[in-house]
């Protein structure tokens, strides 16, 4: 999986969760990806969620995003 399909696909969790946070940093990580969120308001809460690239489909990426933010269906 590329940077830029974990990119789109973390903006596609916040925004059709209504996450009030912005993608402030991915990178790639031994295992996977760490994809780092920051809040749009001052003094809101940072999240991190690591990806594991054993299981890289778009569902096991977008399953994991949603988890790591606790927000589900």
């Amino acid at each position: 999986m590329e940077l830029n399909d974990v990119q789109r696909m973390a903006d596609s969790v916040l925004r059709d969760y209504g996450v009030p946070m912005k993608v402030s940093m991915i990178s790639p990580a031994p295992a996977g990806w760490t994809i780092a969120f920051a809040g749009r308001y001052p003094g809101s809460p940072s999240v991190e969620v690591k990806l594991g690239c054993d299981k890289s489909s778009m569902h096991h990426v977008r399953e994991s995003l949603k988890r790591g933010l606790s927000v589900c269906d």
